[in-house]
């Protein structure tokens, strides 16, 4: 059984993530997609937020399970028993930093392979600081998942 974690603060998840998500949970059996807490990052959703968010896209994904890890990536990993860690990039600047984290990983972890996708043509210029940036739906429309558009809005419109 092949058993990969899915990492990343999806603050909030977007169509980008939600593509590197479905595209793991084909090559691999099962796909932990893991909220990392970093304390030195303001988050704008709550760890609840997030999971809540995650479910309602990836619903009907079957071999996901969601859930947030407060320490070391490949520590995560280990705990249920993962040996792949997969991660997306869009452009030449998240490869490189994503590069640099799997030799960290593998140095920390030997039994733990990174598999690194490449963002699918349409969601290269997605990320969700864009998203947090951007003030109207019509804008967020076009990289928010559907079912969590009216709940993104609702707190970009009050921050």
């Amino acid at each position: 059984m092949i058993i990969a974690i899915c990492p990343g603060s999806f603050d909030p998840i977007q169509i980008g993530h939600l593509d590197i998500i479905k595209r793991a949970s084909m090559l691999t059996d099962k796909v932990y997609v893991v909220i990392g807490v970093n304390p030195d990052k303001k988050a704008l959703f709550t760890i609840k937020q997030r999971m809540d968010f995650i479910k309602k896209v990836t619903k009907g994904i079957d071999n996901i399970e969601i859930a947030y890890n407060e320490g070391l990536t490949v520590d995560y990993a280990k705990k249920v028993g993962a040996k792949l860690i997969i991660k997306g990039y869009r452009n030449d600047d998240d490869l490189k930093y994503e590069q640099d984290m799997a030799i960290i990983n593998k140095r920390l972890a030997p039994g733990i392979d990174t598999l690194i996708l490449k963002a699918s043509l349409e969601y290269v210029n997605i990320s969700s600081s864009l998203i947090k940036d951007t003030a109207s739906l019509d804008e967020l429309s076009k990289y928010l998942p559907k079912e969590i558009q009216k709940s993104v809005f609702k707190v970009l419109r009050h921050k």
